[in-house]
Formats: structure tokens, C-alpha cells, sequence
């Protein structure tokens, strides 16, 4: 009997085995969310990739391959869903101790789940101030980086906000001195922002002195290595506009 069935018959079988679980909110609540229609193909693609291909972290020439977009355009869209807080990039260890990222579109379904529950996106115009700032740091870090952040970068700025507590103005301030110091990489802007969080910082205004003492003493964040005295003062770069 299977042997009769015409080829049309055994594509659309096959099609039907082949798909995979997608929310239904999805599709009603995306545009209300701020997505656009190749963020939400992204996302998809993600979600096929981990389900049926067991790729929990595919990469942007992969994505790239299924999508009618450059990668430069795969990019801003994974940095935008970042941003907005639709996907996160978890870390996981594996039992010999052997560290990969995952894409997790867990963030994607809360907020979904809060848009139905609440029958609207959450009041946002009360954010808007708050969002402008967390564009203007992204915005400012791209322009001393010269380049787009990557995925992982964008993952890191959103943690240092979201869950590491840093203002917006400290994450900026600890940028310029990461530049000051000829040092521009997120690991020792990080080494900064935990310098600065284990002495009890929290504006730009105490950084400044901090700092100050901290030139001082001729030495770089967890760093021995001597730091250049060029006369360079650490006002400068916090009152630059």
C-alpha cells in the first residue's frame, strides 16, 4: 500500500513529521513585542536548529545559509534580540569540564507569556527613559570599538546591567577608563567594574576619585604591569560629552 502513494502524498507526510514545536502566541504577540519579521525567522531558525539538529549554539554562517540576509544583518539581529531581551547566551560545562554557549530563547518566552497574561507589553513608556540610556551604552561602546559588538559582547553589557546591578553611567565611566588605560577589551572593563564594586563605587562621581588615587600608585586593574604617566587627567574623559 505505502508503495502506491504518489510522491506528493509522501512529501506532505514527510513535511508533517518534520516540524517542530513553535508558541502560537508567537505569531499574535510578536509585533506588539517590538520584533520585526526577520528577527522572529531568526528566532525560528534557532529553535530548528536545537530541536531537530541538536545545535544549541549555531553559527552565524550557518544561520546566514538559511536566510535570504548577510551575516552582518544576522549579526544585528542577534545583537538586537540580546538587547532586547529575547535571547541569552548561557555558558555550559559539560562533566569534563569542557565550556560551550547555548542560544536560550527562555527570555523570548517570558515575555510572550507576560504579553498574554497581561493582554498588553508591559508599561514601557515608564522605561523610556531607561531604554534610552541602555541604547546610548551599547551606541557608545560600538563607537570606542570601532565595529559592531558581537552576540557574546552584547550578552556581556546586558548582565552587567540586568544582573550584575551596574548603572548605566558606571559601565560607561569604567569604559573610558579602560580606554585611558590603552586597554580596551571587556574582560578588564570587567576587572574595573569589580575593583570598583568590591570598594563600594557607584557613580561616576565616586570613580573619579577612586581613580585618581588609583593612578597614583602606577598600576593597572589586577594587573603588576606599570602604567604610562603621560600627564593624562582622569577629569577628562568623565566630562567629555
Amino acid at each position: 500500500m505505502d508503495r502506491k502513494r504518489s510522491p506528493h502524498t509522501a512529501l506532505v507526510q514527510m513535511l508533517q513529521e518534520g516540524s517542530i514545536s513553535l508558541p502560537v502566541v508567537l505569531f499574535t504577540q510578536y509585533k506588539r513585542l517590538g520584533l520585526s519579521e526577520g528577527e522572529v525567522m531568526l528566532l525560528i531558525h534557532i529553535m530548528l536548529y536545537q530541536e531537530k539538529e541538536g545545535k544549541s549554539f549555531p553559527t552565524v554562517s550557518e544561520l546566514e545559509e538559511r536566510m535570504s540576509v548577510s551575516a552582518d544583518q544576522v549579526v544585528r539581529w542577534l545583537q538586537s534580540l540580546v538587547r532586547g531581551g529575547f535571547l541569552s547566551i548561557d555558558e555550559e560545562v559539560t562533566e569534563n569540564g569542557i565550556r560551550s554557549e547555548r542560544y536560550s530563547t527562555m527570555p523570548l518566552l517570558q515575555q510572550l507569556a507576560a504579553a498574554y497574561l497581561e493582554g498588553e507589553v508591559p508599561d514601557m513608556t515608564e522605561e523610556e527613559g531607561e531604554e534610552d540610556a541602555y541604547g546610548r551604552l551599547f551606541q557608545t561602546f560600538e563607537q570606542e570599538f570601532g565595529r559592531p559588538l558581537s552576540p557574546m559582547e552584547c550578552e556581556t553589557l546586558s548582565q552587567w546591567v540586568d544582573q550584575d546591578g551596574y548603572s548605566v553611567d558606571l559601565i560607561l565611566a569604567a569604559l573610558r577608563e579602560a580606554v585611558f588605560s590603552n586597554k580596551l577589551n571587556f574582560r578588564y572593563i570587567d576587572r574595573i567594574l569589580l575593583e570598583w564594586q568590591r570598594n563600594r563605587i557607584r557613580t561616576p562621581e565616586e570613580a573619579i576619585e577612586y581613580a585618581k588615587k588609583f593612578h597614583q600608585k602606577g598600576v593597572l586593574y589586577q594587573s603588576t604591569a606599570p602604567q604610562k604617566k603621560d600627564g593624562f587627567s582622569f577629569y577628562n574623559w568623565v566630562n567629555q560629552n
